[in-house]
């Protein structure tokens, strides 16, 4: 049975995509099978992949046009759902629906047996998608980066989880809070990894890998590209397989 992540945070530029991406490519250079799921409507996840304005997407998923069998896009090792742009337009419409919240929930379960992991990258915002993506996860990542502002978000993140745990799917955890496009060595970013490190309710939860300042990953994606595609040997493709590996051994999975 695959373990379903989101990878979440309601501030867009924090690295949620660049994240989905590699960190599913780097458990397919691990020989897993991988699906992502785009469910922001600026379909970076998509365009990263080489899909474009494909008219099979994941809003015909959440309206019940289309089972997810037939919007499952497959590739040797990464499967992907692509995006639209008019996803919001679709977030609206069900808006009104009963059980709204359980409906990628009900989706995954016929193919969850199929993938060993499966990522959903969020829209940066924390509405009927985000919490569709809580309620089918097992686990959330937080990707953010150190700088002002970044607890705001994070704060809000851990409350609509919580929230989301008591009333709608128990087995939701924090899988752990990720440090992207980090310079260790300034003062501030310090003191941000600091303030967690002495927070007794997030100690444990700050992944041990940090992802470094890498021009290659944005010029990755940029090209629809994996940064194992792209710069296979570079630090940003070192730092994702540290992340998988790390993964592997904290859900143990």
């Amino acid at each position: 049975m695959g373990i379903v992540i989101s990878v979440i945070n309601n501030k867009g530029g924090t690295g949620k995509t660049t994240t989905t991406l590699n960190l599913g490519a780097a458990f397919a250079e691990k020989k897993k099978k991988i699906l992502l799921i785009d469910l922001d409507s600026q379909c970076n996840l998509s365009s990263s992949m080489g899909i474009n304005d494909t008219p099979e997407h994941v809003g015909k998923l959440i309206l019940g046009e289309k089972s997810i069998q037939d919007l499952i896009i497959e590739r040797e090792n990464i499967d992907l759902i692509a995006s639209t742009e008019s996803l919001l337009d679709y977030e609206q419409r069900i808006n009104n629906e009963p059980g709204r919240e359980y409906i990628l929930s009900e989706a995954l379960q016929e193919v969850k047996q199929k993938y060993d992991y499966i990522f959903i990258d969020c829209p940066p915002s924390l509405g009927t998608l985000s919490i569709n993506s809580l309620v089918a996860a097992d686990f959330y990542i937080v990707p953010m980066q150190a700088e002002n502002f970044a607890f705001i978000g994070l704060d809000k993140i851990l409350q609509i989880s919580e929230k989301v745990k008591k009333r709608m799917n128990p087995k939701l955890e924090l899988g752990g809070i990720l440090f992207l496009k980090l310079s260790a060595k300034t003062k501030f970013s310090q003191a941000i990894i600091a303030n967690l490190d002495n927070n007794l309710l997030l100690k444990d939860k700050v992944f041990k890998t940090r992802i470094r300042q890498d021009i290659a990953l944005m010029e990755a994606s940029a090209f629809g590209k994996t940064i194992f595609e792209y710069a296979k040997s570079g630090r940003g493709a070192y730092d994702y397989r540290k992340l998988a590996s790390e993964i592997i051994v904290k859900f143990n999975h």
